[in-house]
């Protein structure tokens, strides 16, 4: 489905919902493995931040499942010579009349990002693929850079 919602969003995503209907329709008739929907969306929230917690402050390489990659955090020096991908301050060029772009001076000048390395991996059309953090984590990584403590490999 197309919405056209712009370049590179997601169009249709899957839910926790969808993925538990995946599991009930694996599971079959096997009463052993039967948990309600509201315990598989817990079970699987609470791995979910576990491992945001993990990626975000232990600074560790998440591998996923069946060679699809890991996920990690990286940083990348910002290139002064290529301005025009930089964020604009709005307020500051408004008072100057000139472009004044955000260097992320707070950050000694590194962009921070969350990366998926899918360069081990053997499954085919990987690339069609896309990693969609929440805002929340977003932010949560956000707050850990400003606040210091924190540093991650460079790319």
């Amino acid at each position: 489905m197309f919405f056209s919602r712009g370049k590179n969003k997601v169009q249709d995503p899957y839910t926790i919902r969808d993925t538990y209907l995946f599991y009930i329709e694996d599971i079959g008739n096997n009463e052993l493995y039967y948990i309600d929907y509201k315990l598989y969306r817990d079970i699987v929230c609470d791995f979910y931040k576990s491992m945001a917690e993990g990626i975000l402050t232990r600074n560790i390489s998440f591998k996923l499942p069946f060679n699809l990659g890991s996920l990690k955090v990286r940083k990348k020096k910002i290139a002064l010579e290529r301005l025009g991908i930089l964020g604009v301050d709005w307020k500051k060029t408004v008072a100057t009349g000139k472009y004044i772009y955000y260097l992320n001076e707070h950050s000694r000048g590194y962009k921070y990002f969350f990366y998926w390395e899918k360069r081990n991996r053997i499954v085919k059309n990987l690339f069609f693929y896309r990693f969609v953090l929440t805002r929340e984590n977003k932010r949560y990584l956000a707050k850990l850079i400003k606040s210091g403590k924190y540093d991650y490999f460079e790319m």
